[in-house]
């Protein structure tokens, strides 16, 4: 691969254009400008893309690490123009053009794309950042998935752990990260690890879901609503609606009704914030820490800088509503800062950024799924999981990778079997 990096380079005559992320919105901006004639440098802290939205499937065993992660450098391989590189950025001095990394020279650019995304938003909840099981990254859903399996085995070897809550699950948040993630413990727990473990009651063990709201999925229709609630109930979960975690510890969970929930597991899926690096940026942030654009994505008084992903305050142009964090809106806003980057250097003028909504999805169970499509048309049950399957199949990597999940998918399906359920490092006491 070809491209320039390192610190800007007196009569260099190729525009330098930094991409720093490789999510959706990374990666999008850096696959549009293939044929630009620039240069492309693309940065992150991982040397991978991961895949967010079926993290909770890596956490239940269900995928494997391959089929959520791609490794970055592969994805560009064959992209002359472009040079990625692992490294943790400090700061970015707009007014000199420069990005700062902790671990990396800095890097001066022509034109920069801020997919920095975000970090889990914990709201002052005492005790989550040390006791919660967030579901944002690679590492959260192998950590969550570990400490799963850890609180079975510890119960085999002591089963009096099952009555002090070993085995309970309760997870925050209504919207589709806890009502997936929910769904799939289901899954995980009434076939694997009830097969797995046959002398430790599995019928004792509790998945509590807690909304802090009146309903699940506030986003979507009634009809969607009463649904996904009936399934997850008939799958055994017990849901606390106009409930919010106060604190967390170990093995407890305190509701703000003063409610204790025995539980030896919390998964936090209730909020995310853009990443604090946006505040090194010295402008104006939104809601969240979020980096507000323009119509074209652009920062204003900054033509050059271009922000888009979860760490992107995004305007819809039809609605004038603000853009949810989503991966469709991240990969398609990342894909529209490329082109306009290129349209810049080819002398044209930027074009506005119209999303094209294809419609909100979850899964709740194999052959159970809602979706909310554009025009306000719902569907549930196996036609809205054969929906949300093709959708999540077209946002992977690539082709590997869709058919590993396929694979997964279709063997899980089958068998109810989950291979990712091992232990690897220290044993959960």
């Amino acid at each position: 691969m070809t491209g320039g990096s390192g610190p800007r380079e007196t009569g260099q005559s190729r525009p330098r254009v930094v991409v720093l992320g490789g999510g959706f919105a990374g990666l999008g901006a850096a696959r549009k400008l293939e044929k630009a004639d620039v240069d492309v440098v693309l940065v992150d802290a991982n040397d991978y893309h991961s895949f967010q939205p079926m993290l909770y499937q890596l956490a239940t065993g269900l995928l494997d690490t391959t089929a959520v992660a791609h490794s970055l450098r592969d994805l560009f391989q064959h992209q002359q123009n472009a040079r990625v590189h692992q490294a943790t950025v400090s700061g970015i001095d707009l007014d000199a053009r420069e990005v700062q990394f902790a671990d990396m020279a800095a890097l001066q650019y022509d034109y920069l794309v801020v997919g920095l995304g975000a970090v889990v938003q914990f709201f002052g909840c005492t005790g989550a950042p040390e006791h919660a099981f967030p579901l944002y990254t690679i590492e959260d859903a192998l950590r969550l998935r570990s400490h799963v399996v850890g609180r079975w085995e510890a119960a085999d070897r002591d089963p009096s752990l099952v009555a002090d809550g070993g085995l309970n699950i309760v997870v925050v948040g209504g919207g589709p990260t806890g009502i997936e993630t929910a769904g799939a413990l289901t899954e995980l727990y009434a076939h694997a690890l009830a097969d797995d473990y046959p002398d430790l009651p599995s019928q004792e063990a509790r998945l509590v879901l807690v909304e802090a709201g009146p309903t699940l999925f506030p986003m979507f229709k009634p009809d969607i609503r009463e649904y996904a609630q009936h399934e997850l109930e008939e799958r055994g979960v017990e849901i606390m609606l106009g409930e919010r975690v106060e604190a967390v510890e170990p093995t407890r969970v305190r509701l703000a009704s003063g409610t204790v929930l025995q539980a030896h597991t919390l998964v936090w899926g209730a909020g995310l914030q853009a990443s604090p690096l946006t505040a090194s940026l010295g402008v104006q942030l939104e809601r969240a820490n979020r980096i507000p654009v323009d119509a074209e994505l652009r920062l204003a008084d900054r033509p050059e800088v271009f922000a888009a992903g979860d760490a992107a305050w995004i305007t819809d142009a039809k609605t004038g509503e603000v853009l949810p964090q989503l991966g469709s809106v991240a990969l398609q806003a990342g894909e529209h800062a490329g082109r306009n980057i290129a349209r810049l250097v080819a002398g044209e003028e930027p074009k506005r950024f119209e999303y094209t909504d294809k419609g909100t999805m979850a899964a709740i169970a194999p052959g159970a799924a809602v979706a909310q499509l554009h025009g306000g048309r719902t569907m549930k049950g196996k036609m809205a999981f054969l929906a949300w399957g093709g959708v999540h199949l077209t946002l992977l990597a690539g082709w590997e990778d869709r058919t590993k999940a396929m694979v997964d998918w279709t063997w899980g399906g089958l068998s109810h079997e989950r291979a990712g359920r091992i232990l690897v490092g220290e044993k959960e006491s």
